[in-house]
């Protein structure tokens, strides 16, 4: 899963660090010290110099949002699927109309011209100067530069603060202090063997391996399913239609309306590529989508932005993520040196997470390729393991990895390319969740710190800690919270297409896992659209019912952990190991699809006869 952390922002303290003695007092929300390793500080930012921000305004209202959320969610309830518009979401949780425009006016007579300012209701774009933006927030930006890439990149250095006559009024700041991490480019890697052909899997095995419908299924064209990249990961639409042909499926050609963002189609890269290739591959009746979030923004910016948009995909997934205890800060000491952390930006990007949901629309995750110690911690150095973010949150569908061994080569309708010495298709095997072994990285999984456990997963993973398989020393992990992942599918040897890469080539991660998994959603959705024509939302709560009383829907995972990280095996690293029934490695599995689309079927015609006798 490609790494990205959001640095900086912040959630301000819930008491000023200064008494507003004096209308010039000010309320510190982050100092950066100094820039991470491999940056160098130059000089001062010109004054002209563009700055661009989010304001997250403290919103309201949020048990409301809460109970409303839950009663669409949950598939025993009589309002499931009662899914509400953005704006009546925005009613509910948006702050009063005195605090918003006490910090617009405040925006304004900073300098910030009107033009130049977003109302998103409960969150404020804007764009300045470097100028006016050091005025605002008594800072002082400075230019930096990227010692191997060159990448250049203003941020403020030092204190940054808000006059305490509007800190109240804000959660964080996001925007003003951000470096992107190393990129790192191992959860789309290749694993050509040196001798013979290379086990890939291709579509058909997908098709084959996991009973997906041999028809499609009515007004697939009305159900959409889409990804969203971050760090300028771009596509190419050749690329795809090439792989399409390669593979013998029609693929569905993706319109300029359906194409959101910056996308560079000369500058494709390969977790882009991957993303969409998987998310097109299973169910080639849906309407695709390719989101692509501009600049530095990050998981909060793609919340807003995406409720704030009209028309949108109602299954989506996300191959990004980074440590839930590092989202603030790329050094996290500097976060807590004013009493502030990740928690904080965390809960409020759930919350967003949770209105996206409360639309209907379906949010699958990545949950890493580092085991359960994470990027962060490759060599097991820590005594804590490290849930990734968002895969730990609890209004997504999060997603592991796995790989066929002892691989069977008898694939149906297999395409040309299955007959060429390079590659041998996969038709079966035994499923086993990802091994640094085999595929060079393991499957992330384990528990949130900041997240409690939802209730409809309770059961499912009080029986895997009692089950007596080997588990970490409990001081590693937070038993009680959200538990993941939640399902899982095959991540490893994956064909995909890229003409700047060679063309075909096998890759691997996480990031193959859940796009596959939207796809499935997708016709999940399908196969209910004609009695409702409405999402899914949030998912876990009907896969953990459709678990407990049909667990045909799923192929149990039983063989392997998440031990490793992409660098290795250290002899510290600890992990969780796959068990009979869910564990924090594969979930609950596998998809039958037939079973799946079958039961939310059932679950749908079982509401509407309930109703129809009222």
């Amino acid at each position: 899963m490609k790494s990205i952390v959001l640095l900086a922002l912040v959630v301000a303290c819930t008491a000023s660090i200064f008494a507003p003695s004096t209308p010039e007092a000010r309320h510190v929300l982050f100092t950066r010290h100094g820039p991470p390793s491999g940056w160098v500080q130059g000089e001062q930012a010109a004054p002209s110099t563009t700055i661009r921000g989010m304001i997250a305004l403290k919103q309201q209202n949020l048990d409301e949002l809460d109970r409303l959320f839950w009663a669409a969610t949950e598939p025993t309830s009589p309002q499931w699927q009662d899914w509400k518009t953005p704006k009546e979401i925005l009613d509910i949780v948006a702050p009063s109309k005195e605090d918003f425009e006490t910090v617009y006016a405040w925006l304004v007579d900073s300098g910030v011209k009107p033009n130049r300012i977003v109302d998103y209701r409960d969150a404020i774009e804007f764009t300045t100067t470097a100028r006016v933006a050091e005025r605002m927030f008594a800072t002082t930006f400075y230019n930096f530069v990227h010692t191997e890439s060159n990448k250049t990149k203003v941020n403020a250095l030092g204190d940054y603060s808000l006059p305490v006559s509007v800190a109240h009024l804000i959660d964080f700041v996001s925007g003003l202090s951000y470096f992107p991490i190393p990129h790192y480019n191992v959860n789309a890697q290749k694993f050509l063997n040196e001798v013979g052909a290379q086990p890939v899997s291709i579509p058909q095995t997908l098709y084959q391996v996991y009973a997906y419908p041999a028809e499609t299924v009515g007004s697939q064209a009305a159900v959409s399913q889409g990804v969203i990249e971050f760090e300028g990961q771009n596509f190419a639409p050749s690329d795809l239609a090439t792989w399409g042909t390669n593979v013998n499926i029609k693929v569905q050609t993706l319109t300029s309306a359906h194409i959101v963002g910056p996308n560079n189609p000369n500058s494709a890269q390969l977790e882009a590529t991957l993303d969409i290739e998987m998310v097109a591959s299973a169910d080639t009746e849906v309407t695709n989508w390719f989101w692509l979030e501009p600049g530095n923004n990050w998981l909060y910016e793609f919340g807003v932005h995406f409720l704030a948009t009209k028309s949108v995909p109602l299954v989506i997934s996300i191959s990004y993520g980074w440590a839930e205890f590092d989202q603030c800060a790329i050094n996290p000491s500097e976060c807590t040196k004013i009493g502030v952390s990740s928690q904080g930006y965390v809960l409020r990007t759930n919350t967003e997470f949770q209105k996206i949901g409360l639309t209907g629309v379906t949010i699958v995750v990545a949950s890493g390729d580092s085991g359960a110690n994470g990027r962060t911690d490759y060599y097991c150095t820590e005594t804590h393991l490290n849930p990734d973010y968002p895969a730990c949150s609890p209004y997504v569908l999060s997603v592991g990895a796995t790989q066929l061994t002892n691989p069977a080569f008898s694939l149906k309708n297999a395409p040309p390319l299955c007959s060429k010495p390079d590659y041998k298709c996969m038709s079966g095997g035994t499923e086993e969740a990802v091994s640094y072994t085999q595929a060079q990285f393991a499957s992330g999984g384990g528990f949130s710190n900041f997240a409690a456990q939802p209730s409809w997963q309770a059961a499912a993973v009080a029986a895997y800690l009692k089950s007596g398989v080997t588990l970490p020393p409990s001081t590693y992990f937070n038993a009680t919270g959200r538990a993941y992942p939640d399902v899982s599918a095959i991540g490893s040897d994956v064909l995909i297409y890229q003409k700047s890469e060679g063309g075909l080539i096998p890759v691997g991660g996480t990031s193959a896992s859940s796009p596959t998994w939207a796809s499935v959603v997708s016709l999940m959705v399908a196969a209910q659209w004609s009695k409702t024509s409405k999402g899914l939302g949030l998912l876990p709560p009907l896969i953990y019912a459709a678990a407990a009383s049909t667990p045909a829907c799923f192929q149990d995972i039983t063989i392997g952990n998440n031990v490793c990280t992409e660098q290795g095996c250290a002899k510290a690293c600890k992990g969780y190991q796959c068990a009979k029934g869910w564990d924090p490695v594969s979930g609950w599995g596998s998809p039958n699809v037939n079973c799946l689309m079958n039961y939310v079927s059932a679950q749908v015609d079982a509401k509407l006869a309930k109703q129809a006798t009222k």
